[in-house]
């Protein structure tokens, strides 16, 4: 995690990095006050998700108090900013949502009717594979919009704060160290409330 990342899961936008030093606790109380389960109108699988985001945030700054300067700031909440991500696409049916630190990773999984059984010939087999890209695509076309790149070497859709942080790209972080680094959880997506 970033210290940029960090202060704007946190919300601190101080005028020096002393007063920064000296908010600390208060903004960790003031997140979780907004992203707690038991307060807040978030989804309670999502909000568990964010206050594990902010006490990560807070584990890292207050472990590196004083280690960093003004221009590390961000200048939006990166916790409000994955919310409103994970919320417009938590209805898209046949998905997987983990999220990884500061990421989002989204599996297209499809329809179970687009999967091989052993009874299926060639020809059916062919048929579905090509029902199940064109479903990736539509599901691509509504990921891409939001900021999601695909990875073609995981055959994952990645969402990270463009404005910061590290890359998965093009001498970026790999999965597998960030999976490593910050952990991961499967998050709960609902498509049935998209039809409600």
């Amino acid at each position: 995690m970033r210290f940029s990342e960090a202060l704007s899961i946190l919300e601190m936008e101080e005028s020096s990095s002393s007063d920064v030093d000296d908010g600390l606790v208060r903004a960790y109380r003031k997140a979780m006050k907004k992203y707690h389960p038991d307060v807040t109108k978030l989804t309670l699988d999502f909000a568990l998700e964010m206050s594990k985001l902010v006490n990560e945030a807070y584990s890292f700054l207050a472990q590196n108090i004083g280690k960093w300067s003004i221009k590390d700031k961000g200048t939006s909440n990166l916790a409000d900013i994955m919310a409103e991500i994970y919320n417009k696409i938590r209805y898209i049916p046949h998905i997987t949502i983990v999220r990884a630190g500061v990421w989002l990773w989204v599996t297209v999984d499809g329809p179970p009717e687009y999967q091989d059984a052993p009874s299926d010939t060639v020809g059916i087999r062919i048929k579905k594979r090509s029902n199940l890209k064109i479903f990736q695509k539509s599901v691509g076309k509504e990921l891409s919009p939001l900021g999601f790149n695909f990875s073609g070497k995981h055959m994952k859709w990645s969402w990270h704060d463009v404005y910061d942080g590290p890359r998965w790209k093009k001498g970026g972080w790999e999965w597998n160290r960030i999976v490593n680094t910050f952990g991961s959880d499967e998050l709960e997506n609902d498509p049935r409330a998209a039809v409600a």
